[in-house]
């Protein structure tokens, strides 16, 4: 075991340094596992497929996917789900099969793909995630590819499969059916690769049919150890380092459509031995966000209750809580005066009978402020914003300012201007003219009751994507969160015809991003 620790420990301090340069994205939450990296490179923040600025190059997909995108040097890795040759009328578009890519990072040629079977059925370009979802993780030797449906292959980088994993994931216990929401972020820690398995053991060393976290051999494949508590299939798992530097992951419990694990809140798990170094008990929220946490503490998140948990990551015991509402300052845009009105100093709640509802797995901490999308009112919960908003929460001070963002972006030739307060749609539609989408609530705007790709930050550059294929980008270092904080929006394709519940990543200068059709390499030109 000590060795395995040194390893990871070497591996962690290796990444911190890579992290520094920028050349590889080994996971789908970056480097270091934060969503994070600083770099020398330049970062480009101003894009857009539909005019060519700063495209270097647009390659189609096989089909439509949602993991990340994972890069070491020339290699591209990440699934989609298997293509869909015909739609019958009527029948629902269903899969548990994915394809895993390795693509070239000069000119986004398919140089393999390799089937990884699945035993759970997830809906196709299902706006809460699909079979696909869990990106693939790489050491530069070997790639780990993810199917949510039930199976984990390890592949050299010619191709040929090392060994694989199959397991039956949770759809149905004791009468409960669930949706197919699989959020989990797999990572490579030392020798180590971790994956979310349902135990379906009756032995009462773990819970029969609750989601565990699996440490295993990434050499072999082989269990070195399960984790002393469960987490729900909902959680996004967060790395990073203890106080004394040990390698560890924060999960949390608690979700919609009764998932069983319990007690609601947070564990963080020691990434040598799967044991639980503490755990937290909330009295509010659930565990649909990724879960923050440094070696000074976690973040813990509610959907109505208009706070965030500071949980001290040294003990597991809470800090304080911090108001979403209280003493904000909002930033709204008026389309007349084509200016921002702001309101200072006001308790959204109260004064306004506005709740806060953070966005799900939209959140992201730079430099001790937290930032998320708003969810706006609509057909599930009522009474909340602010509307198109995103959020800066201080966590030291406990300011919260709020700034309202554009819809969509429209250009009319080169010209570029930005629609406002508008509810809007798009199409789920692949590179072969398929709909391959049963669920209307996947062709939303992005901003009420669907899970976006989870945002990272590049030098302090925040890159939010929405189900509409544009991607804002926030820089998140202004002293106040004004206009001045809002740097772009930019697409990734035409509008209303382009659809992304995706992630970047970056490397080498490059921000890499997907939609249902296309695979994007963006650089300044």
């Amino acid at each position: 075991m000590l060795k395995n620790l040194t390893l990871a420990l070497s591996l962690l301090v290796g990444l911190a340094a890579q992290a520094q340069t920028g050349n590889n994205w080994p996971q789908p939450s970056g480097p270091i596992g934060d969503w994070t990296i600083k770099t020398d490179d330049k970062v480009p923040v101003e894009f857009s497929v539909t005019t060519g600025k700063n495209i270097l190059w647009k390659a189609e997909l096989p089909e439509g996917g949602q993991s990340g995108i994972t890069i070491w040097e020339d290699a591209i890795f990440l699934t989609v789900m298997k293509p869909v040759q015909k739609i019958e009328e009527g029948q629902p578009i269903k899969g548990a099969d994915v394809l895993a890519l390795h693509i070239d990072a000069k000119d986004g040629r398919i140089l393999w793909q390799k089937e990884l079977k699945g035993s759970a059925d997830s809906e196709y370009m299902y706006g809460f995630s699909d079979s696909s979802t869990p990106g693939p993780v790489t050491d530069g030797k070997h790639v780990w590819f993810y199917n949510a449906s039930g199976n984990l292959s390890c592949f050299d980088f010619d191709g040929n499969r090392v060994w694989e994993r199959t397991w039956n994931p949770v759809e149905e216990l004791d009468g409960v059916h669930f949706p197919f929401n699989k959020q989990f972020e797999p990572v490579v820690v030392g020798a180590l690769i971790i994956n979310m398995e349902t135990y379906w053991e009756k032995d009462g060393d773990r819970v029969y049919g609750w989601n565990y976290l699996y440490g295993i051999d990434k050499a072999t494949g082989k269990v070195r150890w399960i984790s002393q508590d469960g987490l729900t299939h909902y959680n996004t798992p967060f790395l990073s380092t203890t106080s004394d530097g040990k390698p560890a992951m924060m999960i949390g419990r608690g979700g919609h459509h009764d998932v069983p694990e319990t007690p609601v809140g947070y564990s963080l798990i020691d990434l040598e031995n799967g044991k639980r170094i503490w755990k937290y008990d909330a009295d509010e929220g659930l565990a649909l966000y990724n879960a923050t946490w440094n070696e000074d503490y976690a973040v813990w998140y509610t959907e109505k209750e208009c706070v965030v948990h500071l949980v001290d990551s040294k003990t597991g015991k809470l800090q304080r809580k911090v108001s979403l509402t209280a003493n904000a300052d909002i930033r709204s845009y008026d389309t007349e005066t084509d200016s921002y009105m702001v309101q200072k100093n006001v308790d959204i709640q109260k004064d306004m009978g506005i709740n806060v509802f953070p966005a799900w797995f939209t959140n992201i901490v730079v430099e001790d402020k937290l930032f998320f999308l708003c969810f706006k009112s609509g057909n599930y919960r009522k009474d909340i914003g602010p509307e198109y908003s995103i959020a800066r929460v201080d966590l030291n001070t406990g300011k919260a300012e709020y700034l309202q963002l554009p819809v969509q972006v429209a250009y009319a030739g080169n010209d570029k201007s930005y629609i406002w307060n508008k509810e809007m749609s798009t199409q789920t539609i692949n590179a072969r003219g398929l709909d391959v989408s049963n669920d209307k609530r996947s062709r939303r705007d992005g901003w009420h009751w669907n899970f976006n790709g989870n945002p990272i930050a590049v030098n302090g550059k925040i890159f939010f994507t929405t189900m509409l294929g544009v991607v804002y980008c926030i820089d998140a270092t202004t002293d106040v969160f004004d206009e001045t904080a809002f740097i772009s929006l930019n697409d990734l394709g035409p509008q209303g015809n382009t659809w992304s519940v995706n992630t970047p990543s970056f490397a080498q200068g490059r921000l890499y991003h997907r939609t249902l059709k296309h695979l994007i390499c963006i650089a300044e030109k």
